[in-house]
């Protein structure tokens, strides 16, 4: 069929073929393998980190965790970690605490408008961080909180969130790319020129913390720290990792792991982290995207 078109109101009328429709092309079908596990490790005495995972699981104290599992859904997700700091009862409760209350906040972040990512999560992080101040308060104990790195997956994006030194890496045909940067006094002294990276990774300064819930103890707002959102692109891994992964294990020996796409990556890290020392509680989730076409 023809149609006819003119651009200016003296020109002739020009004879304009019709543009043919886009051929129908296949429906992508998305899935996710999600692999997680934590572990006490092998010289503290009581695990303090936490996770909730989508929903479907919860820790238990002491407990070293694994599973994995196919989610095939395409609604949106939750997924997130805390090292718990302060030491027996105060480091374990203030996690617990902080999953507690990221569970109460599941339904608006993964079923809410995209765009009030980062004001639900600001209210997650100033929620949590005042039950934890609390909680502290009671016990009459001045020290203690949790970091926190947690991923919103989104029709497609993932909008990652963190406070503190728990990680989140992106591994893809390009390699190992961390997206978070520590919140800590040794990056923060990096940044000042007093520290080289290298001298940073040996200084007093690189677990001493500058933000995490229960930082704010005086309640002036803690909001939580937000990474650029990204897509889910084919054969992408996300991993989520608390210290205990990262002092232990080199980005060599990490992307080593991931490269594999083994059945169970986040025990086979926990793993890792274990033989080489086993120094800190670890917890690692693992979110591994395949793609297929009809």
């Amino acid at each position: 069929m023809n149609f006819f078109r003119r651009e200016e109101p003296d020109q002739e009328w020009e004879i304009v073929s019709e543009p043919e429709p886009p051929k129908s092309k296949p429906t992508p079908i998305s899935y996710m393998q999600i692999s997680f596990a934590t572990d006490k490790g092998l010289v503290r005495q009581n695990n303090e980190d936490n996770f909730y995972i989508d929903g479907k699981y919860t820790h238990s104290y002491e407990k070293s965790e694994t599973d994995h599992y196919i989610e095939l859904t395409q609604s949106g997700h939750l997924f997130a970690l805390f090292d718990g700091m302060g030491g027996e009862a105060f480091g374990e409760t203030a996690s617990a605490l902080a999953a507690k209350h990221i569970e109460r906040y599941a339904e608006v972040l993964t079923d809410g408008e995209v765009s009030d990512l980062p004001y639900h999560m600001n209210e997650f992080s100033r929620s949590a961080n005042s039950a934890i101040c609390d909680m502290l308060k009671d016990r009459s104990n001045a020290r203690g909180g949790s970091t926190f790195a947690a991923v919103c997956i989104r029709d497609g994006m993932a909008y990652p969130f963190y406070l503190g030194d728990s990680r989140i890496y992106i591994y893809d045909e390009q390699g190992l790319m961390q997206i978070t940067e520590d919140q800590t006094l040794a990056i923060r002294n990096i940044k000042a020129g007093v520290y080289t990276e290298e001298q940073a990774k040996d200084s007093p300064d690189h677990h001493k913390l500058t933000s995490y819930l229960g930082a704010d103890y005086s309640d002036m707002g803690l909001d939580a720290q937000p990474c650029m959102p990204f897509p889910m692109t084919k054969d992408m891994t996300i991993l989520l990792c608390t210290d205990g992964l990262t002092d232990m294990c080199s980005p060599e020996e990490i992307s080593g792991v991931l490269e594999v796409h083994g059945n169970n990556p986040a025990r086979e890290l926990a793993d890792l982290a274990l033989r080489n020392g086993g120094h800190d509680n670890v917890t690692c989730i693992v979110i591994e995207t395949r793609t297929e076409l009809l």
